[in-house]
């Protein structure tokens, strides 16, 4: 790559972080993958933890080698959402961030009757789920008293590192929009659910806009990575799911996708939120998406189960196994009874295949063994199923005719998986096989450039930049 107008993005993820180098010249977008390292919440003193120190100094170490290679002239940060950590007066964090998986969420959302969250989600277009920061940032109040009271601003995982950065305390809009404390319509903090939960608006600090400069890097951090130069840090969408969107390379207006990683966003894009009860009632949640754009999306289970199961079979065979092999495996199977992936038995069991075999003889009377071939191949039936159903739920709560469905993250790779999608939805599926998420940070980082650029134009360039394929269902 020619060493001229290097965007650098972090991708970081529940089970791994990437540093990517992008650089736009003649109408596409390329991109190198600098630095990838594994994550994954610590367990300490009987709560899970993000170590968001060890990710800030393994992206600065990527952030030295980048500059090695290159000129860099912009840095973007996505993560995935929810999870925050707490600053104190004199901007020093007093905590590392709590991971969603902790059940203080789920504790806290309990005690609220059906009313309280009918009235959350007309507040703010948010479903009500215990992974939200909302009922995390409330139970902390209960059970890390000191710390809360010592806290004077929250800030979202990428608003921290970006605040490393920088010195720059700034909300990014995609990311707040997943604590259910905005009104995802007004773009500001809801003062009712504040006052409700017990929360002071004081704890956040104003919103960035998409493709504009957050600050520059700081002069220590410039030096350690051995820079001679002033670096912007670009405000691009930097929840996961936003970016991806952003990164699709749709010709449709109606359109629907499915990012499909550790948790599953099946959606559709939208220009104003989707309200009301039937919106509410199908599961469907409103977040900020890129450059103004509304998600009405569900966060449902997604490759974190069949990643559990992988790992046990590994860890029972005794030797590591390819996602060919997986495949074959549920393939070979030929058919299996579906469970629903988001009953709660899946979230975080100590054992996954355990926890799938129990369900499928409790729930659906399956009788006698159940091998690996199984286990695999009812995971997919049951992920496929559970897109198929959430297109037409997001069908009839929005009156739209969803053209094609695109798919990105990890499970667009499941060949399995995809044949299963497109005869239980009925309808193409397109696989988008660049890094959506990467792709989103860096078409930010190409508006910041240039600012006429509209997300249109944005994604014009994407369409340019990488390979999809289109899966037709089968017509019995």
């Amino acid at each position: 790559m020619e060493k001229e107008h290097i965007m650098i993005a972090l991708d970081c993820g529940n089970s791994s972080f990437r540093t990517v180098a992008g650089q736009y010249k003649e109408g596409r977008l390329e991109s190198r993958v600098l630095d990838q390292v594994p994550n994954g919440p610590v367990l300490a003193g009987g709560y899970y933890y993000w170590d968001i120190l060890n990710i800030f100094e393994k992206f600065k170490e990527a952030l030295k080698q980048a500059v090695k290679l290159y000129h860099v002239d912009s840095i973007g940060v996505c993560t995935w959402g929810v999870d925050f950590a707490l600053f104190d007066r004199e901007g020093h964090m007093l905590q590392n961030p709590l991971c969603y998986r902790n059940p203080i969420g789920e504790t806290c959302l309990g005690r609220l009757s059906s009313g309280e969250r009918e009235m959350l989600f007309d507040e703010t277009g948010i479903l009500c789920d215990k992974i939200n920061s909302v009922y995390m940032l409330s139970g902390m109040k209960e059970l890390f008293p000191s710390i809360y009271k010592a806290a004077d601003k929250c800030l979202m995982i990428p608003d921290i590192l970006n605040y490393f950065l920088t010195g720059e305390m700034i909300h990014e809009p995609s990311e707040f929009s997943t604590t259910q404390l905005m009104d995802v319509g007004s773009g500001k903090i809801s003062s009712a659910v504040c006052e409700k939960m017990g929360i002071s608006e004081t704890l956040f600090c104003g919103t960035g806009s998409h493709g504009e400069r957050i600050g520059y890097l700081r002069e220590d951090i410039q030096r350690e990575i051995g820079a001679d130069y002033e670096i912007p840090v670009i405000c691009v969408p930097s929840h996961d799911t936003a970016s991806a969107v952003a990164a699709i390379p749709v010709q449709e207006k109606d359109f629907g996708f499915i990012s499909s990683g550790t948790w599953s966003l099946i959606g559709t894009e939208l220009d104003a939120p989707a309200r009301g009860r039937e919106v509410r009632e199908a599961g469907l949640t409103n977040e900020v998406g890129a450059f103004g754009k509304i998600t009405l999306l569900k966060n449902s289970a997604g490759m974190f189960v069949v990643n559990c199961l992988k790992k046990e079979y590994e860890f029972e065979k005794g030797e590591t196994v390819s996602w060919e092999e997986i495949s074959r495996l549920a393939e070979a199977c030929g058919q299996a009874e579906k469970a629903d992936l988001n009953d709660g038995v899946f979230f975080h069991p100590a054992s996954m295949s355990e926890a799938m075999r129990r369900y499928l003889k409790e729930k659906n009377h399956v009788e006698g063994p159940m091998d690996w071939g199984l286990l695999f191949r009812a995971f997919y039936e049951s992920l496929a199923s559970a897109y198929a159903e959430t297109i037409r739920e997001i069908q009839k709560a929005t009156g739209k005719n969803l053209e094609r469905i695109y798919i990105v993250g990890g499970g667009s790779s499941s060949r399995v998986l995809l044949r299963l999608m497109s005869e239980s939805i009925g309808k193409p599926v397109v696989v988008c096989y660049g890094e959506s998420t990467s792709m989103g940070n860096l078409a930010a980082q190409v508006k910041y450039r240039h600012p006429e650029y509209t997300l249109e134009d944005l994604r014009n360039i994407i369409r340019n930049s990488y390979r999809t394929e289109v899966i037709e269902p089968e017509r019995g």
